[in-house]
């Protein structure tokens, strides 16, 4: 069975990203995860930010990146697969 976008970023059940577009996918199936925590398929984000070292690609074609900016705090960035 395949996990959803809640299960493999649990922190997206934290307070304050309950309006941002990643919380309202939380339930969307992931299809591949990427980064430094995937030893198997470390590839680099799609996206312009340049602190996701884990992001997941889901069903709906869309990716999810988990950006650890230590100025700015966590942010979940959104791209649509086909834009890249």
């Amino acid at each position: 069975m395949k996990k959803t976008l809640l299960e493999v970023m649990p922190e997206l059940n934290e307070s304050g990203y309950n309006k941002i577009k990643a919380h309202k996918m939380k339930h969307i199936a992931v299809i591949a995860e990427h980064g430094d925590l995937c030893d198997d398929n470390p590839a680099p984000w799609v996206g312009k930010h340049k602190n996701v070292y884990f992001w997941v690609e889901l069903e709906n074609g869309y990716a999810v990146g988990l950006n650890e900016n230590p100025s700015n705090g966590r942010s979940f960035p959104v791209i649509k697969m086909e834009n890249i």
